[in-house]
């Protein structure tokens, strides 16, 4: 999967969402220019590092489970042990957890800094570029047999505008969609071209706000799974569904941990 953030919508994918997707619609996206690549060095080495503890404490849980030391038979000598092994797991994943949302919090006030600073440099040549992109596709427009044709064309090719270009063209938006008629539709697509601003510093906090606000996951996921597991294994004991050594026997320790 590949982490992206879109500077277009697509089918069902809004803009300006942060996303993942398969490695073959990542790859169409990124071609047509509707979203970049999102790498974030800190995000991946919180949740490498927090997978790397779960990984860590499932295989010390299934060594003591599966030890032949006579002490570890004993089923509370059992339990005491993979109590200890817990609580030290989960106060390092809390560790691993309060740094990333430490970080998290830093990226979106920085990320508010940058937008309230952010410029977008407009050259006389940008200016003479809108204005002229203007007028042809006004005349574009007013010789068309097909409006709707013409109005894709003339945002694609608003699409191909640089961010100094797009503002400029912001002043001319008056001119350019004053010859598209009837239809509101038309006219948004138009506008929502323009404003289709690609400014790292102004996107940064819709970048920053959709980071994940956690990287324990699958500890999460484990721990969604224990508790369904027990819930049905105690329904299933109260209502006579299964006895105690079937459960032993069978459900419990397997698939997620249900300790």
């Amino acid at each position: 999967m590949t982490r992206l953030f879109t500077y277009q919508s697509d089918g069902n994918i809004e803009k300006h969402r942060v996303i993942h997707a398969e490695h073959e619609q990542a790859q169409a996206l990124l071609d047509s220019g509707k979203a970049v690549k999102l790498d974030i060095p800190e995000l991946q080495r919180l949740e490498q590092k927090a997978d790397e503890l779960r990984t860590t404490y499932r295989a010390n849980v299934d060594r003591i489970r599966k030890s032949d030391n006579p002490l570890l038979q004993d089923e509370k000598v059992q339990k005491y042990e993979l109590d200890k092994l817990e609580k030290e797991y989960r106060a390092k994943t809390a560790e691993v957890e309060a740094e990333w949302k430490a970080y998290r919090a830093q990226q979106i006030e920085e990320a508010k800094i940058r937008a309230a600073r952010a410029v977008i440099k407009v050259t006389d040549n940008d200016r003479a570029v809108a204005e002229q992109f203007k007028n042809r596709a006004a005349l574009k427009l007013a010789s068309a047999s097909d409006k709707g044709v013409a109005l894709s064309e003339i945002k694609n090719e608003i699409n191909l505008l640089t961010d100094g270009q797009r503002v400029a063209l912001q002043g001319e938006i008056a001119g350019l969609i004053g010859g598209i008629e009837g239809n509101a539709t038309h006219k948004q697509a138009i506008i929502s071209a323009v404003q289709d601003i690609r400014n790292s510093d102004l996107l940064a906090v819709k970048v920053a706000e959709q980071l994940p606000t956690s990287v324990l996951g699958k500890q999460r996921i484990d721990d969604i799974a224990r508790r369904v597991v027990q819930d049905e294994a105690s329904s299933a004991l109260k209502g006579g569904g299964i006895d105690r050594e079937f459960y032993e026997e069978h459900l419990k320790g397997k698939g997620a941990i249900t300790r």
